[in-house]
Parts: C-alpha cells; structure tokens; sequence
C-alpha cells in the first residue's frame, strides 16, 4: 500500500545540487598536521593521501571507512565508559588514538573475516597495537576481531592476548618512519620511504607511487618479539556486556508511533512483549546505529550551520525535527533497494518515509520537505535527494490527531492503520500476536 500521505503530495523534484554537494562533504578528506600511528604503519601511502587530495576513494570504500569508524564508537560506548573510549596519547611527536584504554590498550578491527594467526594474517594491525603499547609504556595488550554482519551472515567477535617482547625495537622503528616521513613531506620526495602493504593490491595511488621500486617494509614486529593467543573467555566477557538495545520500555509517544500506529498500539497494551535481542543481534544493531550516526556526523559537521534541530509541539508529542537550510529534512539510509527509486514510485516504495516526512512538514507548517536517501547496496552514486511539496498540511494534522486519540485512549491496534511497508511485518516483534499489517 501507498503512503496514506500520497494523495497530499504536491510535487517532486530530485535536486541534484544538494545531491552534489552532499556527496562532495562526505568523500572530503579533512587536512592533517600531525604524524599519527596510522601514518606510520604505511606511511609512502600516507605521503601519496596527503599530497594528493584530489585522488579521492570510491564510494564503496568511503562508506566502509565510515561504518567502521561508526562502529568503533559505538561499541566503544556499549562495552566500555566514556573516560576509556578513543583515547589519545602523544609520544616523540607521534598521536595515536586508542580505541579503549583502561588498564591495557585494546585495538578493533573490523573484517570480513577472521584470521586465526593475527601476527601473520596481517602483521600491520599487531603493529599498530604494539606502538600503542609503546607509548603508554605497557607489555601487551588486546586485539579484537568482529566479523561484521553481511549477506545473511551473522557476525562475530575474537579476541587475542598480545605481549610484545621488544617495545624499545618498535620505538626506534617508530622514530625512524617518523624521522622518513617528516623528510619525506619537507621535501616533497618519497623515494626514501619503504613499499607499502597495499603494493599491487588495489591502491588508489598505485599508478604513481613507485612502490615497485621500494626497499620493502621492515616489520617492527614478528613471530620472535610477539605472542598472540586467542582469548576466548575475553571474546565471551565482551559479548556479554553489550547492552540490550531495546532499552526500558517507552511511556511517551513519538511521531514514529504515528507513522507505525499499529505497532505503537501493540506496545503500549503489553502485548508480543519483545524477547531479549542475542549478543550477535546487539552487534549487528550496533554496526548499523554506529554507520547512521557517522553518516549524519559527516553532513551535520560537514555544512556548520546549516544543519539544526527544531522542537515544535503536536498534542502531548515533543516532536525534534532536523532542518537543512530551513527546510523539513529526513535522513534515511536504505540497505534494500538494488536501484534508486524512482521519484514517481516514492509513496509506494517508501511509504514510512514519505508518512514521517509529511509529518514533519505538517507540524513544522512547511509545504515543502525534503528526503534524502543514502543507498547502502549500490556501489558508486549512493545519494538521492528528492524535495517534496505537500498540499492540505490541515488534513495531514487531522490524520495525526486522530491517530494519537486512538492511541492515547488504548483502542485496539486494528482500529488503527496498518504499519508500511508490508514486509517489515516479518521482522516486527508483534507479528506473532496476528497484526496482520502485511494485509495492508
């Protein structure tokens, strides 16, 4: 079934200037000063990042960057406190900033897969975990592996126990790429640094970075100044302290609870009570949450100022509405659709967006909305930008209050609209009590 609000749309544009401009912030790379850790595990590919702005990744890659740093916060925030989480430390003119850092640094690693012999699967993330612990002056410490959640697959996590027998050799190693790179950018000549991991791998710089004739990488570590072993009750605490994302239950209504009425109606009668989410299912919530909150960092810092929030008021609802330049703006990131959606089609493919935008508009009193889709599966153009204009926003008010009567007063859930779109039934938690939303 459409949006109940289709019949009040006005008009449709895709603005391909927002578009632009948005996908312009997101692939920008922030300029960088300082020598980090990061710059140091293959620093000829960081010389060729910072001289070479205009080489910019492919979308695909710039959105794994993004989930991954999105990740890394949130989980950060899940298993650990806010005094711990991303912690920088400085050292002979070295930054480095540490995922958590209680009493040992502990460093993750986002993967499509998980390796068994970190030392040598990829010796560049024990190397980065051991110049942190050479920095804060400690033996060892945490790596941990997450599988993420892709393609039906469910994720996982590994930890390994990591002590490192020569923190004096990988300091002087520290200093010696530092020392390299430092010349490296004064003179504008990379020819002294070492050949990078990436060489002849798919690099963005691979047509000019003479990695071919490079002296090869010097390991700071090996099998004989390093001992990883995996720590499977480490893997199993951590698991364990993820919270629940579901949280206490929720008294007050939302304008999502409009748009789902049906589902709202449920929740509030006790009924289908959701069943405590498996420590996988909180990981893959938090892969999820962490790239939708590094997707809306990169526009709300990317345009100061332009970007804000609104409260505005609707009956006992104290709705927050996100604002781009003055206007009703909805973020979505989409991770079903093969295509982009046509503009005509909107109100039968997005019908949750289409209602919460019109909802949007309606108690902002703005006839005009705009949409912002972010299409996770497609490989290259990931936004669409669609601006909607909306007629009769009394009528639209009308349909909200009527919906919120209902379920303030606790009228049964099939006297309310059906949620949309149909297929999110198999996946909401009151399916089993016989929605029957699916029916439309």
């Amino acid at each position: 079934m459409p949006a109940f609000c289709a019949a009040y749309i006005a008009g449709t544009d895709a603005n391909r200037t927002v578009k632009d401009e948005l996908t312009a912030v997101i692939t920008r790379h922030s300029a960088r000063k300082r020598i980090s850790v990061t710059d140091l595990i293959n620093p000829r590919q960081a010389f060729f990042d910072r001289t070479h702005p205009e080489i910019q990744p492919s979308p695909e890659r710039t959105q794994q960057m993004m989930a991954g740093t999105g990740f890394h916060e949130a989980f950060g925030r899940a298993v650990s406190t806010e005094e711990f989480v991303e912690q920088l430390v400085e050292f002979n003119e070295i930054v480095g900033k540490i995922d958590i850092y209680e009493e040992l640094p502990v460093e993750l690693k986002t993967t499509g897969s998980i390796p068994s012999d970190p030392v040598g699967w990829r010796p560049s993330h024990v190397e980065q975990l051991g110049m942190y612990c050479a920095m804060v002056d400690r033996p060892g410490g945490f790596l941990l592996y997450y599988k993420r959640s892709e393609w039906g697959q469910p994720p996982d996590l590994k930890a390994f126990d990591l002590e490192f027998a020569d923190l004096p050799g990988i300091t002087a190693e520290m200093v010696r790429r530092r020392d390299l790179f430092k010349e490296a950018l004064d003179t504008g000549n990379p020819d002294r640094l070492p050949r990078c991991e990436w060489f002849d791998r798919h690099c963005d710089f691979s047509a000019f970075c003479g990695c071919a004739r490079a002296a090869p990488l010097e390991r700071m570590v090996g099998p004989g100044t390093v001992r990883a072993r995996e720590n499977p009750v480490l893997a199993r605490r951590v698991m364990a302290s993820i919270g629940t994302s579901t949280g206490p239950p929720r008294v007050t209504l939302g304008l999502n609870d409009l748009v789902f009425p049906r589902k709202a109606a449920f929740r509030r009668a006790g009924d289908g009570e959701e069943a405590e989410a498996s420590p996988q299912e909180r990981m893959s919530s938090l892969q999820r949450q962490g790239f939708a909150e590094a997707l809306n960092d990169a526009l709300w810092y990317g345009f100061p100022g332009d970007f804000k929030r609104i409260r505005v008021p609707f009956g006992s609802i104290r709705a927050s509405i996100m604002q781009f330049r003055g206007i009703p703006t909805l973020l979505r990131t989409n991770r079903g659709a093969k295509e982009m959606v046509e503009r005509k089609r909107l109100a039968d493919e997005f019908p949750h967006y289409i209602d919460r935008l019109a909802f949007e508009c309606a108690v902002a009193d703005s006839p005009r909305g705009r949409l912002i889709v972010y299409y996770a599966v497609l490989r290259e153009d990931k936004f669409m930008v669609y601006d909607l204009w909306f007629k009769d926003l009394p009528a639209i008010r009308a349909e909200m209050q009527r919906r919120l009567d209902l379920l303030e007063r606790g009228a049964p859930p099939h006297d309310l609209p059906a949620c949309q779109p149909a297929w999110m039934e198999k996946y909401c938690q009151f399916a089993s009590t016989g929605c029957r939303c699916a029916e439309g």
